[in-house]
């Protein structure tokens, strides 16, 4: 009998073994990524980067940094793997700073960019801050105010906003409070979810190059309260996606057209039924290529993380059947985008640890078809890295991310795309 218990012994810990070395690997792949660390323009206190596309090739990064009592929004031109040059586009104070609601930069043609940052609203609550907006008619040289797309005048959430190229302007999109705080909330529940007796909507408006602004649009009048927002350009229009809500608290994320101006009624994304109680803070991505459409999120419903994924080949008219990139426990905070015509690449943190995690990658094609998931390395777990970004500029691939408080400070990572290659 002794002998028994020890051999046995011995193969449980075999196992156990086994199990932890399939752990450990699960997500590096058959191929590993070499990420090359490079340098940037921002400070060693800088936070919260951005990766926009700029037309005609090269990408935008944009970040925070803090002045004193103040904070300044800057960017920088990379192109071709080089810096080509860096810029302020505003300083104040009294900002909103946040991990997950954080400023852009957005080129719409090689001469209006536009771009935006939060703003606490003097005397408000925690959660009551503002959009503003800043143009440009010379590709970031110069900046002007023009104020807040929404005009509503209310002290209240307005945040996780997407900009894009929309018919000749800036299209931008947000998710808004104003109706939510209009119902007090019970005495002792003030907080950022703290009632349930309003809505958030997704709201919608445009930015003419000359700065004026034209009229709001209702998108959604039921939506999370602080998932971020997506949105991909297709040939006759744009691809929106969102976490909505129902008056349950189901929280799952929708997708809806833009065409000539006119949203088509929101479509559910993967309908999984996630009912919670509050919000998960884990907005979708969305990539386009001509007509095919990538969408990503991040849900768990029945007590299952995962990340998921659907694909469109008619612009985002109808998406495929969703396939699970992952459901061993990841954290979510996706991007994604088309390495070519056939492959697009999704990223997200995953196997968290009590401080650590990795940002991961897996290539899905427009057929739905998956490769090998790949870690592109070690980040904090917590909501000091941000939201990785992704940018791909020609045969370069950068990813960004901030690195842990209390300093902060930016990392950037080239990988040429010939990486991706079969």
């Amino acid at each position: 009998m002794l002998r028994f218990s020890w051999r046995l012994g011995l193969l449980l810990l075999a196992v156990l073994l086994a199990i932890l070395l399939i752990a450990a690997s699960l997500y590096r792949g058959e191929h590993a990524i070499r990420v090359e660390q490079m340098e940037t323009p921002a400070a060693s206190t800088a936070r919260l980067p951005r990766l926009t596309a700029a037309l005609g090739g090269g990408a935008i990064m944009s970040w925070v940094e803090p002045a004193g009592d103040q904070h300044v929004l800057k960017y920088a031109l990379l192109k071709d793997g080089q810096w080509q040059r860096d810029g302020v586009v505003t300083q104040g104070d009294g900002w909103f700073v946040n991990w997950s609601d954080f400023p852009s930069v957005v080129a719409i043609d090689d001469a209006f960019w536009l771009a935006h940052w939060l703003v606490k609203q003097p005397g408000g609550n925690t959660y009551d801050y503002d959009i503003a907006l800043a143009i440009s008619n010379d590709a970031g040289m110069s900046w002007r105010h023009i104020g807040s797309p929404h005009r509503d005048g209310k002290a209240a959430e307005h945040g996780f906003v997407s900009i894009f190229p929309d018919r000749g302007a800036a299209g931008v999109i947000w998710l808004d409070g104003r109706d939510f705080i209009s119902h007090p909330a019970p005495s002792g529940h003030e907080g950022h979810h703290a009632s349930h007796s309003g809505n958030f909507a997704l709201m919608y408006t445009r930015v003419l190059a000359d700065g004026s602004m034209e009229a709001e649009q209702v998108v959604d009048d039921n939506t999370c309260t602080c998932c971020w927002t997506a949105v991909a350009s297709v040939p006759d229009g744009s691809v929106a996606a969102w976490r909505g809500r129902t008056d349950d608290d189901i929280r799952d994320n929708r997708v809806a057209r833009l065409v000539d101006g006119n949203w088509a009624v929101s479509q559910p994304l993967g309908g999984e039924q996630w009912q919670i109680a509050g919000c998960p803070v884990n907005g979708p991505a969305l990539a386009a290529r001509e007509n095919h459409v990538l969408a990503a999120w991040f849900t768990a419903e029945g007590d299952r993380p995962r990340v998921r994924a659907a694909i469109s080949n008619n612009g985002g008219q109808e998406f495929s059947t969703p396939v699970d990139l992952d459901d061993q426990r990841p954290l979510g905070r996706i991007d994604a985008l088309w390495l070519d015509s056939e492959r697009a690449l999704i990223s997200w943190m995953a196997n968290p640890g009590k401080k650590t995690t990795e940002l991961v990658v897996r290539i899905i094609d427009k057929s739905g078809q998956v490769r090998e998931v790949s870690s592109l390395g070690k980040l904090s777990a917590g909501r000091d890295s941000g939201v990785p970004q992704m940018v791909r500029d020609g045969n370069h691939l950068y990813v960004a991310w901030t690195r842990p408080q209390p300093d902060f400070g930016i990392s950037l990572g080239h990988i040429p795309v010939a990486q991706f290659q079969d």
